[in-house]
């Protein structure tokens, strides 16, 4: 079975000329991979994940196009984001996002962060992450203890341990990536392009449809 570092490795032997090609023949093993075992997935929806890490520049710019899907999505679908981190390290990122989720201010520092990170518009650095990031937050109208209360809080903590469990159990090694119902992983590692992967999660979707 091909396996994903497989895909990625010979996505960055076709370089830059790989941005203009779009997939129109999707088959298992190359424009999308199975999941074994499964992950678990709760509700008659199709849920659709998007796999991310703030600090990870080829999500940010695959960030608006993906958005732009969810827009178009299905009745019978359900979007969710899941942040991920590789290391101890990036942990404050993850609970960065379900505190901004926490305290209602995603919609509106969501992009803001994420463009601060990955252009350092701020300063981060991986030794003091939590203060770094939290003087962003003060410095775009947050307030202070409320952040600091957020994030160290039980449901922040949890949130974070969630989406380590469930990126893992997808068995994600790349970002930006999609799940798919518990089932299948696509993205742009795998199409060959951030435009072109849309149309692999819909027929991707459509597979599901069928198998039910």
């Amino acid at each position: 079975m091909i396996s994903r570092r497989d895909l990625l490795a010979a996505s960055a032997l076709l370089g830059t000329s790989s941005l203009s090609w779009a997939a129109t023949d999707y088959k298992e093993g190359k424009q999308y991979l199975r999941v074994m075992p499964p992950v678990p997935s709760q509700g008659d929806k199709i849920e659709v994940v998007e796999f991310f890490a703030y600090t990870c520049s080829h999500c940010y710019q695959y960030a608006p196009m993906f958005h732009e899907w969810e827009k178009t999505a299905p009745a019978d679908v359900v979007v969710r984001r899941c942040p991920v981190a590789w290391n101890q390290d990036t942990i404050p990122f993850v609970k960065a996002y379900y505190a901004l989720e926490a305290l209602g201010e995603l919609d509106r520092l969501d992009m803001p962060f994420f463009e601060s990170v990955v252009k350092q518009l701020h300063p981060y650095h991986l030794e003091t992450a939590d203060q770094d990031i939290r003087d962003f937050m003060v410095s775009h109208g947050v307030d202070g203890k409320k952040w600091d209360a957020t994030v160290r809080s039980f449901m922040v903590n949890m949130r974070t341990r969630q989406a380590t469990q469930l990126w893992q159990a997808y068995q994600i090694d790349s970002t930006p990536s999609i799940g798919i119902a518990g089932q299948y992983v696509t993205g742009p590692a795998f199409v060959g392009s951030r435009k072109a992967t849309a149309g692999a999660i819909d027929y991707v979707i459509d597979l599901v449809r069928k198998q039910r």
